[in-house]
């Protein structure tokens, strides 16, 4: 009898020394998570690598040294991350599944750039996956920043991003986007609202080199936009240099068979011969509309150094599309 214990007993610990050897062995864990990613739209799966995994009872599991990277339509994002904690496997299939992913120090790249030491605490329950997401620098389409914040929600709707915090271009910005998703094609609607605070318009070279070159100064405001991947629906902008800010005197050009003779249209001849910029005490951009590519704007400023206050409202007749509207932006501004 006692024999037959022990004999039990044995098998009880073999039967957990081998499950807990399989669970701790990386290739199933990435043959599982590579098999279910492919089941994704969209998606193909190039490469998932652990260096390391240790999986503790009821649900812990550890991973060291991930190596993940996908093609996502077309385009490659790749993952690597040091350290992810995962607590609350045990509870993945119940209807009150609440799975929490921790990881640290990760580095992302996608077509469109990257994040360096990337950070997400990230839970996963029966409504979809939220939680803060921080990255020290931040490298997105153009968009340069650093010490970048925000909290994430994904679930049927689409995806949100709230409490956005990130500096850029010497300035902060603030806001919130939210992309509503869609299975065809950019059919996906996005809703942006951007705050800006002491934005440094002669760091933005790389996004617009023609505005940079026009204009100095710190401008502060709002930007709301609603559109598509290729089309702007709507635009919302208000923006200012209140103090200290400068216009290249060759916008001005048109205007000076307008100005009466004085000193300060000498000055201002002088200035546009010589390709200088004028002083501003104040200016002002206003942007709305987007209905059938249709926008209408107000450019205000003042400027005690040649005596001028301009007032001045334009439309804009586009395709919509956001490259038109920049390129609109960037003839005005030639």
């Amino acid at each position: 009898m006692h024999k037959k214990r022990w004999y039990v007993v044995f098998g009880v610990v073999a039967v957990l020394l081998f499950v807990g050897s399989v669970l701790n062995t990386s290739w199933l864990t990435e043959s599982l998570l590579g098999q279910f990613l492919a089941e994704k739209p969209g998606i193909s799966v190039k490469r998932v690598h652990f260096g390391q995994q240790h999986f503790a009872l009821p649900g812990r599991l550890e991973l060291r040294a991930v190596d993940l990277a996908l093609e996502i339509n077309g385009k490659l994002l790749t993952v690597q991350v040091p350290d992810v904690v995962i607590t609350g496997l045990q509870t993945f299939g119940a209807t009150d599944r609440r799975v929490l992913i921790s990881a640290q120090r990760m580095t992302v790249r996608y077509d469109m750039g990257f994040a360096k030491e990337f950070k997400a605490d990230l839970t996963i329950d029966r409504d979809g996956v939220s939680g803060p997401l921080t990255a020290v620098e931040l490298d997105w389409d153009k968009l340069r920043a650093k010490d970048a914040s925000g909290f994430l929600i994904v679930n049927a709707l689409g995806i949100e991003l709230r409490a956005v915090k990130l500096a850029a271009y010497g300035g902060k910005i603030t806001g919130k986007i939210f992309i509503r998703t869609s299975p065809e094609k950019d059919a996906g609607i996005y809703v942006a609202e951007v705050f800006i605070e002491g934005l440094d318009v002669r760091r933005l070279a790389e996004v617009n080199p023609e505005i940079s070159v026009q204009l100095n100064g710190l401008v502060t405001g709002t930007l709301k936009f609603e559109g598509d991947r290729k089309t702007l629906h709507t635009v919302d902008t208000d923006l200012a240099m209140p103090t200290g800010g400068q216009v290249s005197a060759s916008l001005l050009a048109a205007l000076t068979q307008y100005l009466p003779q004085s000193r300060e249209k000498k000055r201002l001849d002088l200035l546009i011969r010589k390709g200088g910029k004028v002083a501003l005490e104040g200016f002002s951009f206003t942007m709305k509309g987007g209905a059938a590519g249709k926008f209408s704007g107000d450019v205000r400023l003042r400027s005690r150094e040649v005596n001028l206050e301009l007032n001045l409202t334009h439309e804009i007749n586009t395709d919509g599309t956001i490259d038109s509207l920049l390129g609109y932006w960037g003839k005005f501004l030639k």
